[in-house]
């Protein structure tokens, strides 16, 4: 058997001198990995992030009356102009709103407020998506960061804590981020963009005027609030519908629980909840059929049983607002003109709540479906499928996204890889044409109402299988 002496010549583990050796090189292994984590972090990890401009925005009005906030997720954050409310409704608003904000963040933000300002409502802005899907754990992190950025020490140390044990984020794979916060969140992974990262966090400036620089074409306008002036371009609808970018579920009990926690929270702390469903373009409330109803009446049935305002913006009869084909930059998110013509009309709705009136009566209903159905007098969009057959037919088929009571017609082209349009059936009400074998290029769609003159009022384009 090998001696003592023997033992510690060999740092054998079992001996005082190979455990300390083993401990030591387990610290360098740790300290390597989180200074490499903190490199990492500081190159890679996007400087300037809308949750940063938030948070350090929210701090700098500290000394401020802050007695209504906006939360929710960027469908929120880009509908809510918290100026234009106020000069309507004489109130103090500050948007709380960041891209991807989980309900649970909702909340955190909501209590903040009221810890902070009294607040006396809290205006959370909803889509379909908010309580359908999963949240993306790289916004819950972002967020997380971005509050603890101007935090003391403890209360960093806390949330952070918080963050890693919360039950909806722990059990997920992606919840690994919160440690190595660059791989989910970092630049582009080219040498300019890296070099541009690290130049913006030694530059001195605020994450405000890096956020302008990080997100092209996004101005920030106080109060939280910042939006694009792009507008949607309705020929390419069959990417922008929700359906096609997220898929369809039914709304999840955990998502209707975090939005019982918040109406909880307001009831509790005396603070009016007002839960708002941002508008979209028609068709991409269409593209769910009736299943929206059905989802969003049960969001309602929350709300109202938590003692709380509920309000769905796309239900809103045109007396109370009608939004224009412009106002509205993608599928999902109004711009910087929709948010302030959608602000107007909601202040008038907020206006009505506080003089004690039944702003039900505003709203279609989900129960009389039918009744918003056909109140959709124009032709939202058009969106087409390629059908093969097995001896090579093709066929495209046009679906139109408009009310229950407008008659569509449609006209296909050929247009070819020159550029050059043939007319491969004229204007019918047939939805659907079988396109000549061999034809390469695109067909283009074409649709307007009946009895339109125009040479369309939406199309899109169906490339053709090669």
């Amino acid at each position: 058997m090998p001696t003592s002496r023997e033992k510690h010549a060999r740092g054998d583990a079992s001996s005082p001198r190979g455990w300390r050796r083993r401990v030591v090189e387990t610290l360098v292994v740790i300290a390597v990995i989180v200074a490499m984590d903190v490199i990492c972090s500081f190159a890679l990890e996007q400087y300037g992030s809308l949750s940063s401009v938030m948070w350090s925005e929210y701090r700098a009005a500290a000394g401020e009356g802050i007695d209504t906030v906006v939360v929710g997720s960027s469908t929120s954050q880009r509908a809510f102009d918290p100026q234009v409310l106020d000069a309507a409704l004489g109130t103090s608003t500050f948007s709380m709103a960041t891209p991807a904000q989980p309900l649970d963040d909702s909340y955190t933000a909501a209590e903040q407020a009221i810890r902070d300002h009294h607040v006396r409502r809290v205006i959370l802005g909803v889509d379909y998506e908010s309580l359908s899907f999963d949240n993306w754990a790289g916004s819950h992190v972002a967020f997380a960061r971005a509050k603890m950025d101007g935090e003391p020490l403890p209360q960093a140390v806390a949330d952070y804590w918080r963050l890693l044990v919360s039950p909806s984020f722990v059990r997920r794979a992606d919840s690994l981020c919160a440690l190595f916060p660059w791989g989910y969140n970092h630049v582009k992974l080219d040498p300019g963009s890296v070099a541009a990262n690290v130049r913006e966090r030694l530059s001195g400036d605020g994450t405000l005027e890096a956020a302008k620089v990080v997100n092209g074409g996004w101005t920030y306008y106080g109060r939280g609030y910042g939006n694009y002036d792009n507008v949607i371009d309705y020929s390419l609808a069959r990417k922008e519908t929700s359906v096609a970018i997220h898929g369809t579920s039914d709304f999840k009990e955990a998502c209707l629980n975090q939005v019982a926690d918040i109406a909880r929270l307001c009831r509790e702390s005396g603070v009016q909840l007002v839960v708002v469903v941002t508008p979209r373009p028609a068709f991409n409330v269409l593209v769910y059929g009736e299943k929206y109803s059905e989802q969003m009446s049960r969001l309602q049935r929350v709300v109202e049983q938590g003692g709380g305002t509920f309000v769905d913006a796309n239900l809103l009869r045109s007396e109370a607002y009608s939004p224009l084909d412009a106002d509205f930059g993608d599928g999902e998110h109004l711009n910087r003109t929709g948010a302030t013509r959608f602000s107007q009309a909601f202040a008038s709705v907020l206006q009505a709540l506080d003089a004690g009136q039944d702003i039900g009566a505003l709203s279609y209903s989900y129960d009389r479906w039918d009744q918003y159905l056909s109140s959709i007098k124009h032709l939202s969009a058009i969106v087409s499928r390629l059908d093969v057959g097995d001896d090579g037919t093709a066929t495209v088929t046009a679906q139109a996204y408009t009310g229950t009571d407008v008659q569509v017609e449609y006209r296909f082209l050929l247009v070819g890889e020159d550029g050059g349009t043939t007319v491969l059936q004229d204007w019918s009400s047939a939805d659907s044409c079988d396109v000549p074998q061999g034809s390469r290029g695109q067909v283009m769609v074409c649709a307007r109402q009946v009895g339109s003159t125009a040479d369309y009022e939406r199309y899109c384009l169906q490339g053709l299988a090669r």
